[in-house]
Order: C-alpha cells, then sequence, then structure tokens
C-alpha cells in the first residue's frame, strides 16, 4: 500500500467482483452515503460523486447510479466502489468495513475524524427510521485534538510550484517547500519556504479550513509582510493541492503587489533535507518537472508528460496568464488625475 493513497492503489477489474452485503448494510447504504456527504461538505449528489471521481476517474459512483444507491432502491455490489469509498474517506475507513458496517457503526467512526452538525445529522437518522443521535455523538462532546473536516489530510510536507515573481526570472517557476502540521491545541500551521537570490525566505501562519478550502495569513521572517494563500482543499489522500498565493514582490524596488496560482506536491516521508536543496527557480517546461516528482518519490512514467503538461498549464507558464501583479508606477497617473479632481 501506498502512502500516496491511503485505500491502497487502483486496481483494475473490481467491476466484476461482487460483495454480498449484510443485511443492516444494505438497508443502511444510503444514510451512510448521505453522512458521507455531509462530513465532506458535499451539498449536491454532483458534488460527491466528482470526490469519488477525483480519487479514481474510472469509478463507477457515477451520477445514475449514486440516484438508485441514495434513495435506496438498489446497492452496489462491485467492490471497486467500496474502495472508491474508503480513498474519499481515508483512513481508517477500509473498504470491508464500509459494505458490512450499520449505520451506527459508521456513524461513530466518521464522528471521531469529521465534525458533524448535530441538525443535519438527525435529520439523516429520521429519513433512515433510527432513533437522534445520543449526547456522546454530538459534536460538542468531541476532543479538541479529533481531526475536524479537510484538516487531518492536509499535514505533511510538499514541495510547491509557481510562477516566478522576480522580472528577471520571469517565465520560469520558482520551487519552494511547505510543511503542514498540527500544532499543541490541534489546529493547522503552515510554513512555506522559498530560495530568493541565495536567501531563504520563510513564511508562516496559522492555516484554517472549512473542509472545502484552507486559508492562511503567512508573515514573512526576512520583511515582516504578510501574505495570503488561499487553497481548495482535495480529498484524501491530497497529494495534490492548488491554490492562490497573493503579497508584494520581496526583493523589487516596487514592492509590486502580485498573485498567482500555486501547486503544493506531497513529499514521501522524511525528505525535507532533499526538499530544501531543490528550493530554487526552474524553466517552465514539461521536461524539467520528472525530476522534481522523482525527488517526492513518485514514479515518472505512464501518463507523467500529460501531468507535466496540465501542471504548466495550471500555473501559467507564461507571464501574462501566470501572475497577476499591480506596480505602483502604473497607478501614478492615475493617482495625480484623481488628486486634480479632489475637493479641497
Amino acid at each position: 500500500m501506498s502512502y500516496f493513497e491511503p485505500g491502497g492503489p487502483p486496481r483494475q477489474g473490481l467491476a466484476d467482483i461482487c460483495i454480498p452485503a449484510a443485511p443492516d448494510a444494505g438497508n443502511h447504504l444510503a444514510p451512510k452515503l448521505r453522512l458521507t456527504s455531509l462530513a465532506l461538505g458535499c451539498s449536491t449528489n454532483k458534488e460527491l460523486c466528482a470526490r469519488f471521481a477525483q480519487c479514481n476517474p474510472l469509478t463507477l459512483f457515477i451520477p445514475q447510479n449514486a440516484y438508485k444507491w441514495l434513495s435506496g432502491k438498489a446497492t452496489p455490489r462491485a467492490s471497486s466502489v467500496y474502495e472508491d469509498w474508503a480513498r474519499v474517506l481515508g483512513k481508517p475507513f477500509t473498504a470491508p468495513f464500509l459494505a458490512y458496517a450499520s449505520f451506527e457503526e459508521f456513524q461513530a467512526l466518521v464522528s471521531k475524524h469529521f465534525a458533524l452538525p448535530q441538525t443535519a445529522l438527525d435529520g439523516i437518522r429520521v429519513e433512515a427510521g433510527l432513533p437522534p443521535a445520543p449526547p456522546s455523538h454530538a459534536p460538542a462532546q468531541l476532543s479538541p485534538g479529533l481531526v475536524q473536516r479537510g484538516k487531518g489530510w492536509l499535514e505533511g510536507e510538499y514541495l510547491a510550484l509557481s510562477p516566478a515573481w522576480a522580472s528577471t526570472e520571469r517565465g520560469r517557476l520558482i520551487v519552494g517547500m511547505a510543511s503542514i502540521a498540527a500544532d499543541d491545541q490541534g489546529d493547522l500551521q503552515i510554513r512555506y519556504t522559498e530560495n530568493l537570490f541565495g536567501r531563504q525566505v520563510a513564511m508562516r501562519g496559522a492555516l484554517v479550513s472549512d473542509g472545502r478550502t484552507a486559508q492562511s495569513a503567512l508573515t514573512c521572517s526576512y520583511t515582516q509582510r504578510l501574505f495570503f494563500l488561499a487553497l481548495n482543499v482535495p480529498t484524501p489522500p491530497a497529494n495534490l493541492v492548488g491554490g492562490i498565493l497573493a503579497g508584494a514582490a520581496i526583493h523589487d524596488s516596487d514592492a509590486r503587489a502580485s498573485a498567482c496560482r500555486i501547486l503544493l506536491l506531497r513529499s514521501a516521508p522524511g525528505l525535507s533535507e532533499s526538499l530544501a536543496a531543490r528550493m530554487g527557480y526552474i524553466d517552465a517546461v514539461a521536461d524539467a518537472l520528472p525530476a522534481e516528482f522523482a525527488a517526492l518519490g513518485y514514479r515518472t512514467t505512464g501518463p507523467m508528460p500529460a501531468l507535466a503538461a496540465g501542471i504548466l498549464d495550471y500555473l501559467g507558464a507564461d507571464a501574462a496568464s501566470g501572475i497577476c501583479e499591480a506596480a505602483p508606477r502604473s497607478l501614478a497617473p492615475l493617482e495625480r488625475d484623481i488628486d486634480r479632481l479632489a475637493i479641497g
């Protein structure tokens, strides 16, 4: 089993393997799926299907099937559905547990790893013909150290790729390093580091997640300026995290207000020194990316060329699409004009 895929690597041909459902598990499939949707913050069946598709593009959890399963008209018998379900929820969920657990057993485990609104949870139980959840299942009873939605699977070390802001490096990518970990209170903290012109620049701050997004106001140790990071929270195992980085260019006389897309690529454990050594600038070409992936512990065969091209397209290899900036000198004429119009 790979650390990149908590539920294990995707397997082919599983659609023909059937799992006989336990009596209670079959009756409780629909509420278990609705509880999954609630835990993941999915407001529609389509969003839940998209979570499955992110873990396995060939998943059988498609809208047509999801409608039947969520309405209680049918149950999946292909083991691949339960394995995809386990990947969506992450550890410690497993395919056999999801296939055979009663709703009570399933709810107990979900409650340990996700923040569940009590009113919505009671609504699911009523629809399933179950009594309201006992007080021990209420969110107020959860231990402060328990993982909330979107928090646990973000923890780890990442290589960060983003378009270079420096005018002398325009059109290239900057390689940085990010680390996400929980503090003693269980709150996520993020540290982002770049190597700019021979100087290591570190930024850190609290990372707040609502299950769909994660944001941080990072304080730069070099300039004390604030940089703002907004990430889209992926499904487990969160090997690729994308978002926006915004701030003011550090090594720039104008201190241009800038923003760009950024990608975090999860690293295998224990490679901190290797990641630190890779920080700097690389050319924004597909041939430059396999070496970065290899250093993180990934294979560079199969879909690597398509993945590299997709990453460059996401980041915007050219300056026009990769960076959004506002230089003070571009505002100077406007400032003079508005000053002439100002009253008093």
